[in-house]
């Protein structure tokens, strides 16, 4: 058996990608582990929540998943603009300047109105910055109007869409507690944890909970979900790095292929 969409370039730090993504494909990688644990097992169809498909967005922005407070502005505390080089990013950089805000240290750290500026916007006066080596200056409009003109615009583009995903407000599922996945997945234990326990680990002890799979797994089921591990691992090492917590909860796992054979 081999996960074909796995990718044989490992993950690079040095170019992460954006924050969401390496995120979500964490926990979309998580998914594809406990899946093929449950075929070797005989343990029903790799799948999805027969009664929510695997996914319970809304189309209604959750302002509480667009900042992650424990980051700071470098690291990529607003998650939306994390990873990319668009204009809000020295925009926002400029701003935090202006209100005293520390890029450095994280946002919990410091004064917590400024997350609600992050969120709202600033319409005091506008924010002078450079992107693109051109100068500019506008008002700061906040995150969630960015968001949301992106979702008035009828976006098109995959990234978008699971940028609009992730930052929509869920409902966990009963049936699957908000993992999306089939109740044959839900049964498997993986080192003592199921999937929706592992979803909700704090990062570092999910890293420690994928470094000893090798110990706690037998060469058969190892050898199949080492180029996952292979793959979770660095990208686990780099969100503890930056200071990352936990995952958000992320039940968009509609997008995961097949695990081929």
């Amino acid at each position: 058996m081999y996960l074909s969409h796995i990718p044989a370039r490992p993950f690079n730090p040095k170019r992460p990608g954006t924050l969401v993504g390496v995120m979500m494909t964490v926990s979309e990688y998580l998914g594809v582990l406990y899946g093929s644990i449950a075929e070797t097992r005989s343990a029903g169809s790799y799948g999805h929540c027969a009664e929510c498909g695997g996914t319970v967005a809304s189309t209604e922005i959750d302002p509480g998943r667009m900042i992650a407070p424990e980051l700071s502005l470098k690291n990529g505390a607003v998650l939306l603009w994390a990873g990319t080089d668009c204009a809000p990013v020295p925009r926002i950089r400029q701003l935090g300047a202006m209100l005293g805000i520390d890029y450095l240290r994280p946002l919990e750290e410091q004064d917590q109105r400024f997350i609600s500026v992050l969120l709202y916007g600033y319409d005091k006066e506008p924010v002078s910055f450079v992107h693109n080596k051109r100068p500019r200056a506008d008002y700061y409009r906040g995150c969630i109007s960015d968001l949301q003109t992106m979702i008035d615009a009828r976006t098109t583009s995959k990234g978008n869409l699971r940028m609009i995903s992730f930052f929509s407000k869920h409902s966990e599922c009963p049936a699957c507690l908000g993992t999306g996945m089939s109740k044959g997945m839900l049964d498997i234990h993986i080192s003592g944890h199921t999937l929706a326990e592992v979803d909700k680990l704090p990062i570092p002890e999910m890293l420690s909970f994928i470094k000893s799979l090798q110990q706690s797994m037998d060469a058969h089921e190892f050898n199949l979900v080492g180029p996952i591990v292979s793959h979770l691992e660095p990208m686990l090492l780099y969100l503890r790095k930056i200071g990352l917590r936990t995952l958000p909860l992320i039940t968009a796992r509609g997008s995961l292929p097949a695990v081929s054979s």
